[in-house]
């Protein structure tokens, strides 16, 4: 199975809600840039690496495992289907990434809670 690089990327980018000028913020690059690693078919490791932890997903995986790619159903969840579907052989390091992601939407969560709490007072 080939893998698109630049596709998985944009895939996960959108999952999390970060735009190519955000995207291009974060690695020090411009937002053209990043338009042009969304098209790629293959990346430089150096650069992978960066993306991979703008992006908390480990790209490398996929290599070794293309069930890990992150997926158009992952980003909004539906009756029944988790936001972070588990499977048989996910690795560590992917729940590591999933599970930090849950984290910060609860802080923001909890934050927003105090402030509606804070406006009924």
């Amino acid at each position: 199975m080939k893998i698109h690089i630049g596709e998985r990327i944009k895939q996960r980018a959108n999952e999390l809600r970060i735009g190519p000028t955000e995207l291009g913020r974060i690695i020090n690059t411009s937002k053209q840039n990043v338009y042009g690693i969304f098209k790629r078919e293959s990346i430089d490791t150096a650069l992978l690496e960066k993306v991979g932890k703008a992006l908390k997903f480990d790209f490398f995986s996929l290599y070794l495992n293309p069930k890990l790619a992150p997926t158009k159903d992952t980003a909004k969840p539906t009756k029944g289907n988790k936001a972070y579907p588990v499977q048989d052989d996910v690795d560590f390091n992917q729940l590591k990434y999933q599970l930090s992601d849950l984290k910060e939407k609860y802080e923001l969560l909890k934050k927003v809670n105090s402030l509606l709490e804070g406006k009924r007072k």
